[in-house]
């Protein structure tokens, strides 16, 4: 099934980390918080119904996944979501993976025992008026940062399998309204626009 086949791509943003506090309080995805996420943007983004709303880290990360054809989330992945201000943290252990997606990256994952524990960086930088992305920006080894030349490599060949993340296979491009903005607050994403009578008018009906 085409979700089960894309769940490389939940694997693509992750990588080994040390077992930290911070990482042991993330939350699940789950098929529930790609509901609940898909709301509240069009809540913000499409009906206009409010101009404010922080989407739970783990709710957030469940539709990105969705975005990328994780549909359903599968019951086998046990990865989590932490969000701050400078970061979408995914953790977890190499078991928390289905076995396929490690097979898939066995480049970066398949030297490391299963009960490793592992983490990926996903940043957020608006790059046009109506874009924003989300960017594999770091994976680590016991704390140590991969050889940047080894995870480019990788996720090279991840992108020439799925298009949605770009040439590099580390980018997610999400189209949001032209009086939209997106950014990472402690515990979750935060949406707003501007009141509509600021003089720039009614942006054309568009979201995430």
């Amino acid at each position: 099934m085409r979700g089960r086949r894309n769940i490389t791509l939940v694997a693509a943003f992750a990588a080994i980390f040390p077992a930290t506090r911070q990482a042991a309080h993330g939350v699940p995805f789950t098929s529930s918080g790609v509901v609940r996420a898909s709301a509240a943007v069009d809540s913000v983004f499409i009906d206009r119904l409010t101009q404010d709303v922080v989407i739970a880290g783990g709710d957030f990360g469940s539709y990105l996944m969705a975005r990328l054809g994780v549909v359903p989330i599968p019951s086998d992945l046990r990865l989590q979501v932490t969000v701050d201000p400078r970061r979408i943290l995914i953790h977890g252990r190499i078991a928390d993976l289905p076995q396929e997606a490690v097979s898939t990256l066995g480049p970066l994952l398949g030297i490391f025992p299963a009960e490793m524990p592992l983490a990926a960086d996903i940043t957020l930088d608006r790059v046009a008026r109506e874009v924003v992305r989300f960017r594999l920006a770091e994976v680590r080894v016991r704390g140590m940062p991969l050889p940047e030349t080894l995870l480019a490599s990788v996720m090279l060949s991840v992108g020439h399998q799925y298009p949605a993340l770009g040439t590099t296979g580390r980018d997610l491009f999400v189209e949001i309204p032209p009086d939209g903005n997106v950014e990472l607050v402690a515990g979750g994403v935060r949406l707003t626009t501007v009141p509509a009578d600021d003089g720039r008018g009614t942006p054309e009906r568009r979201g995430v």
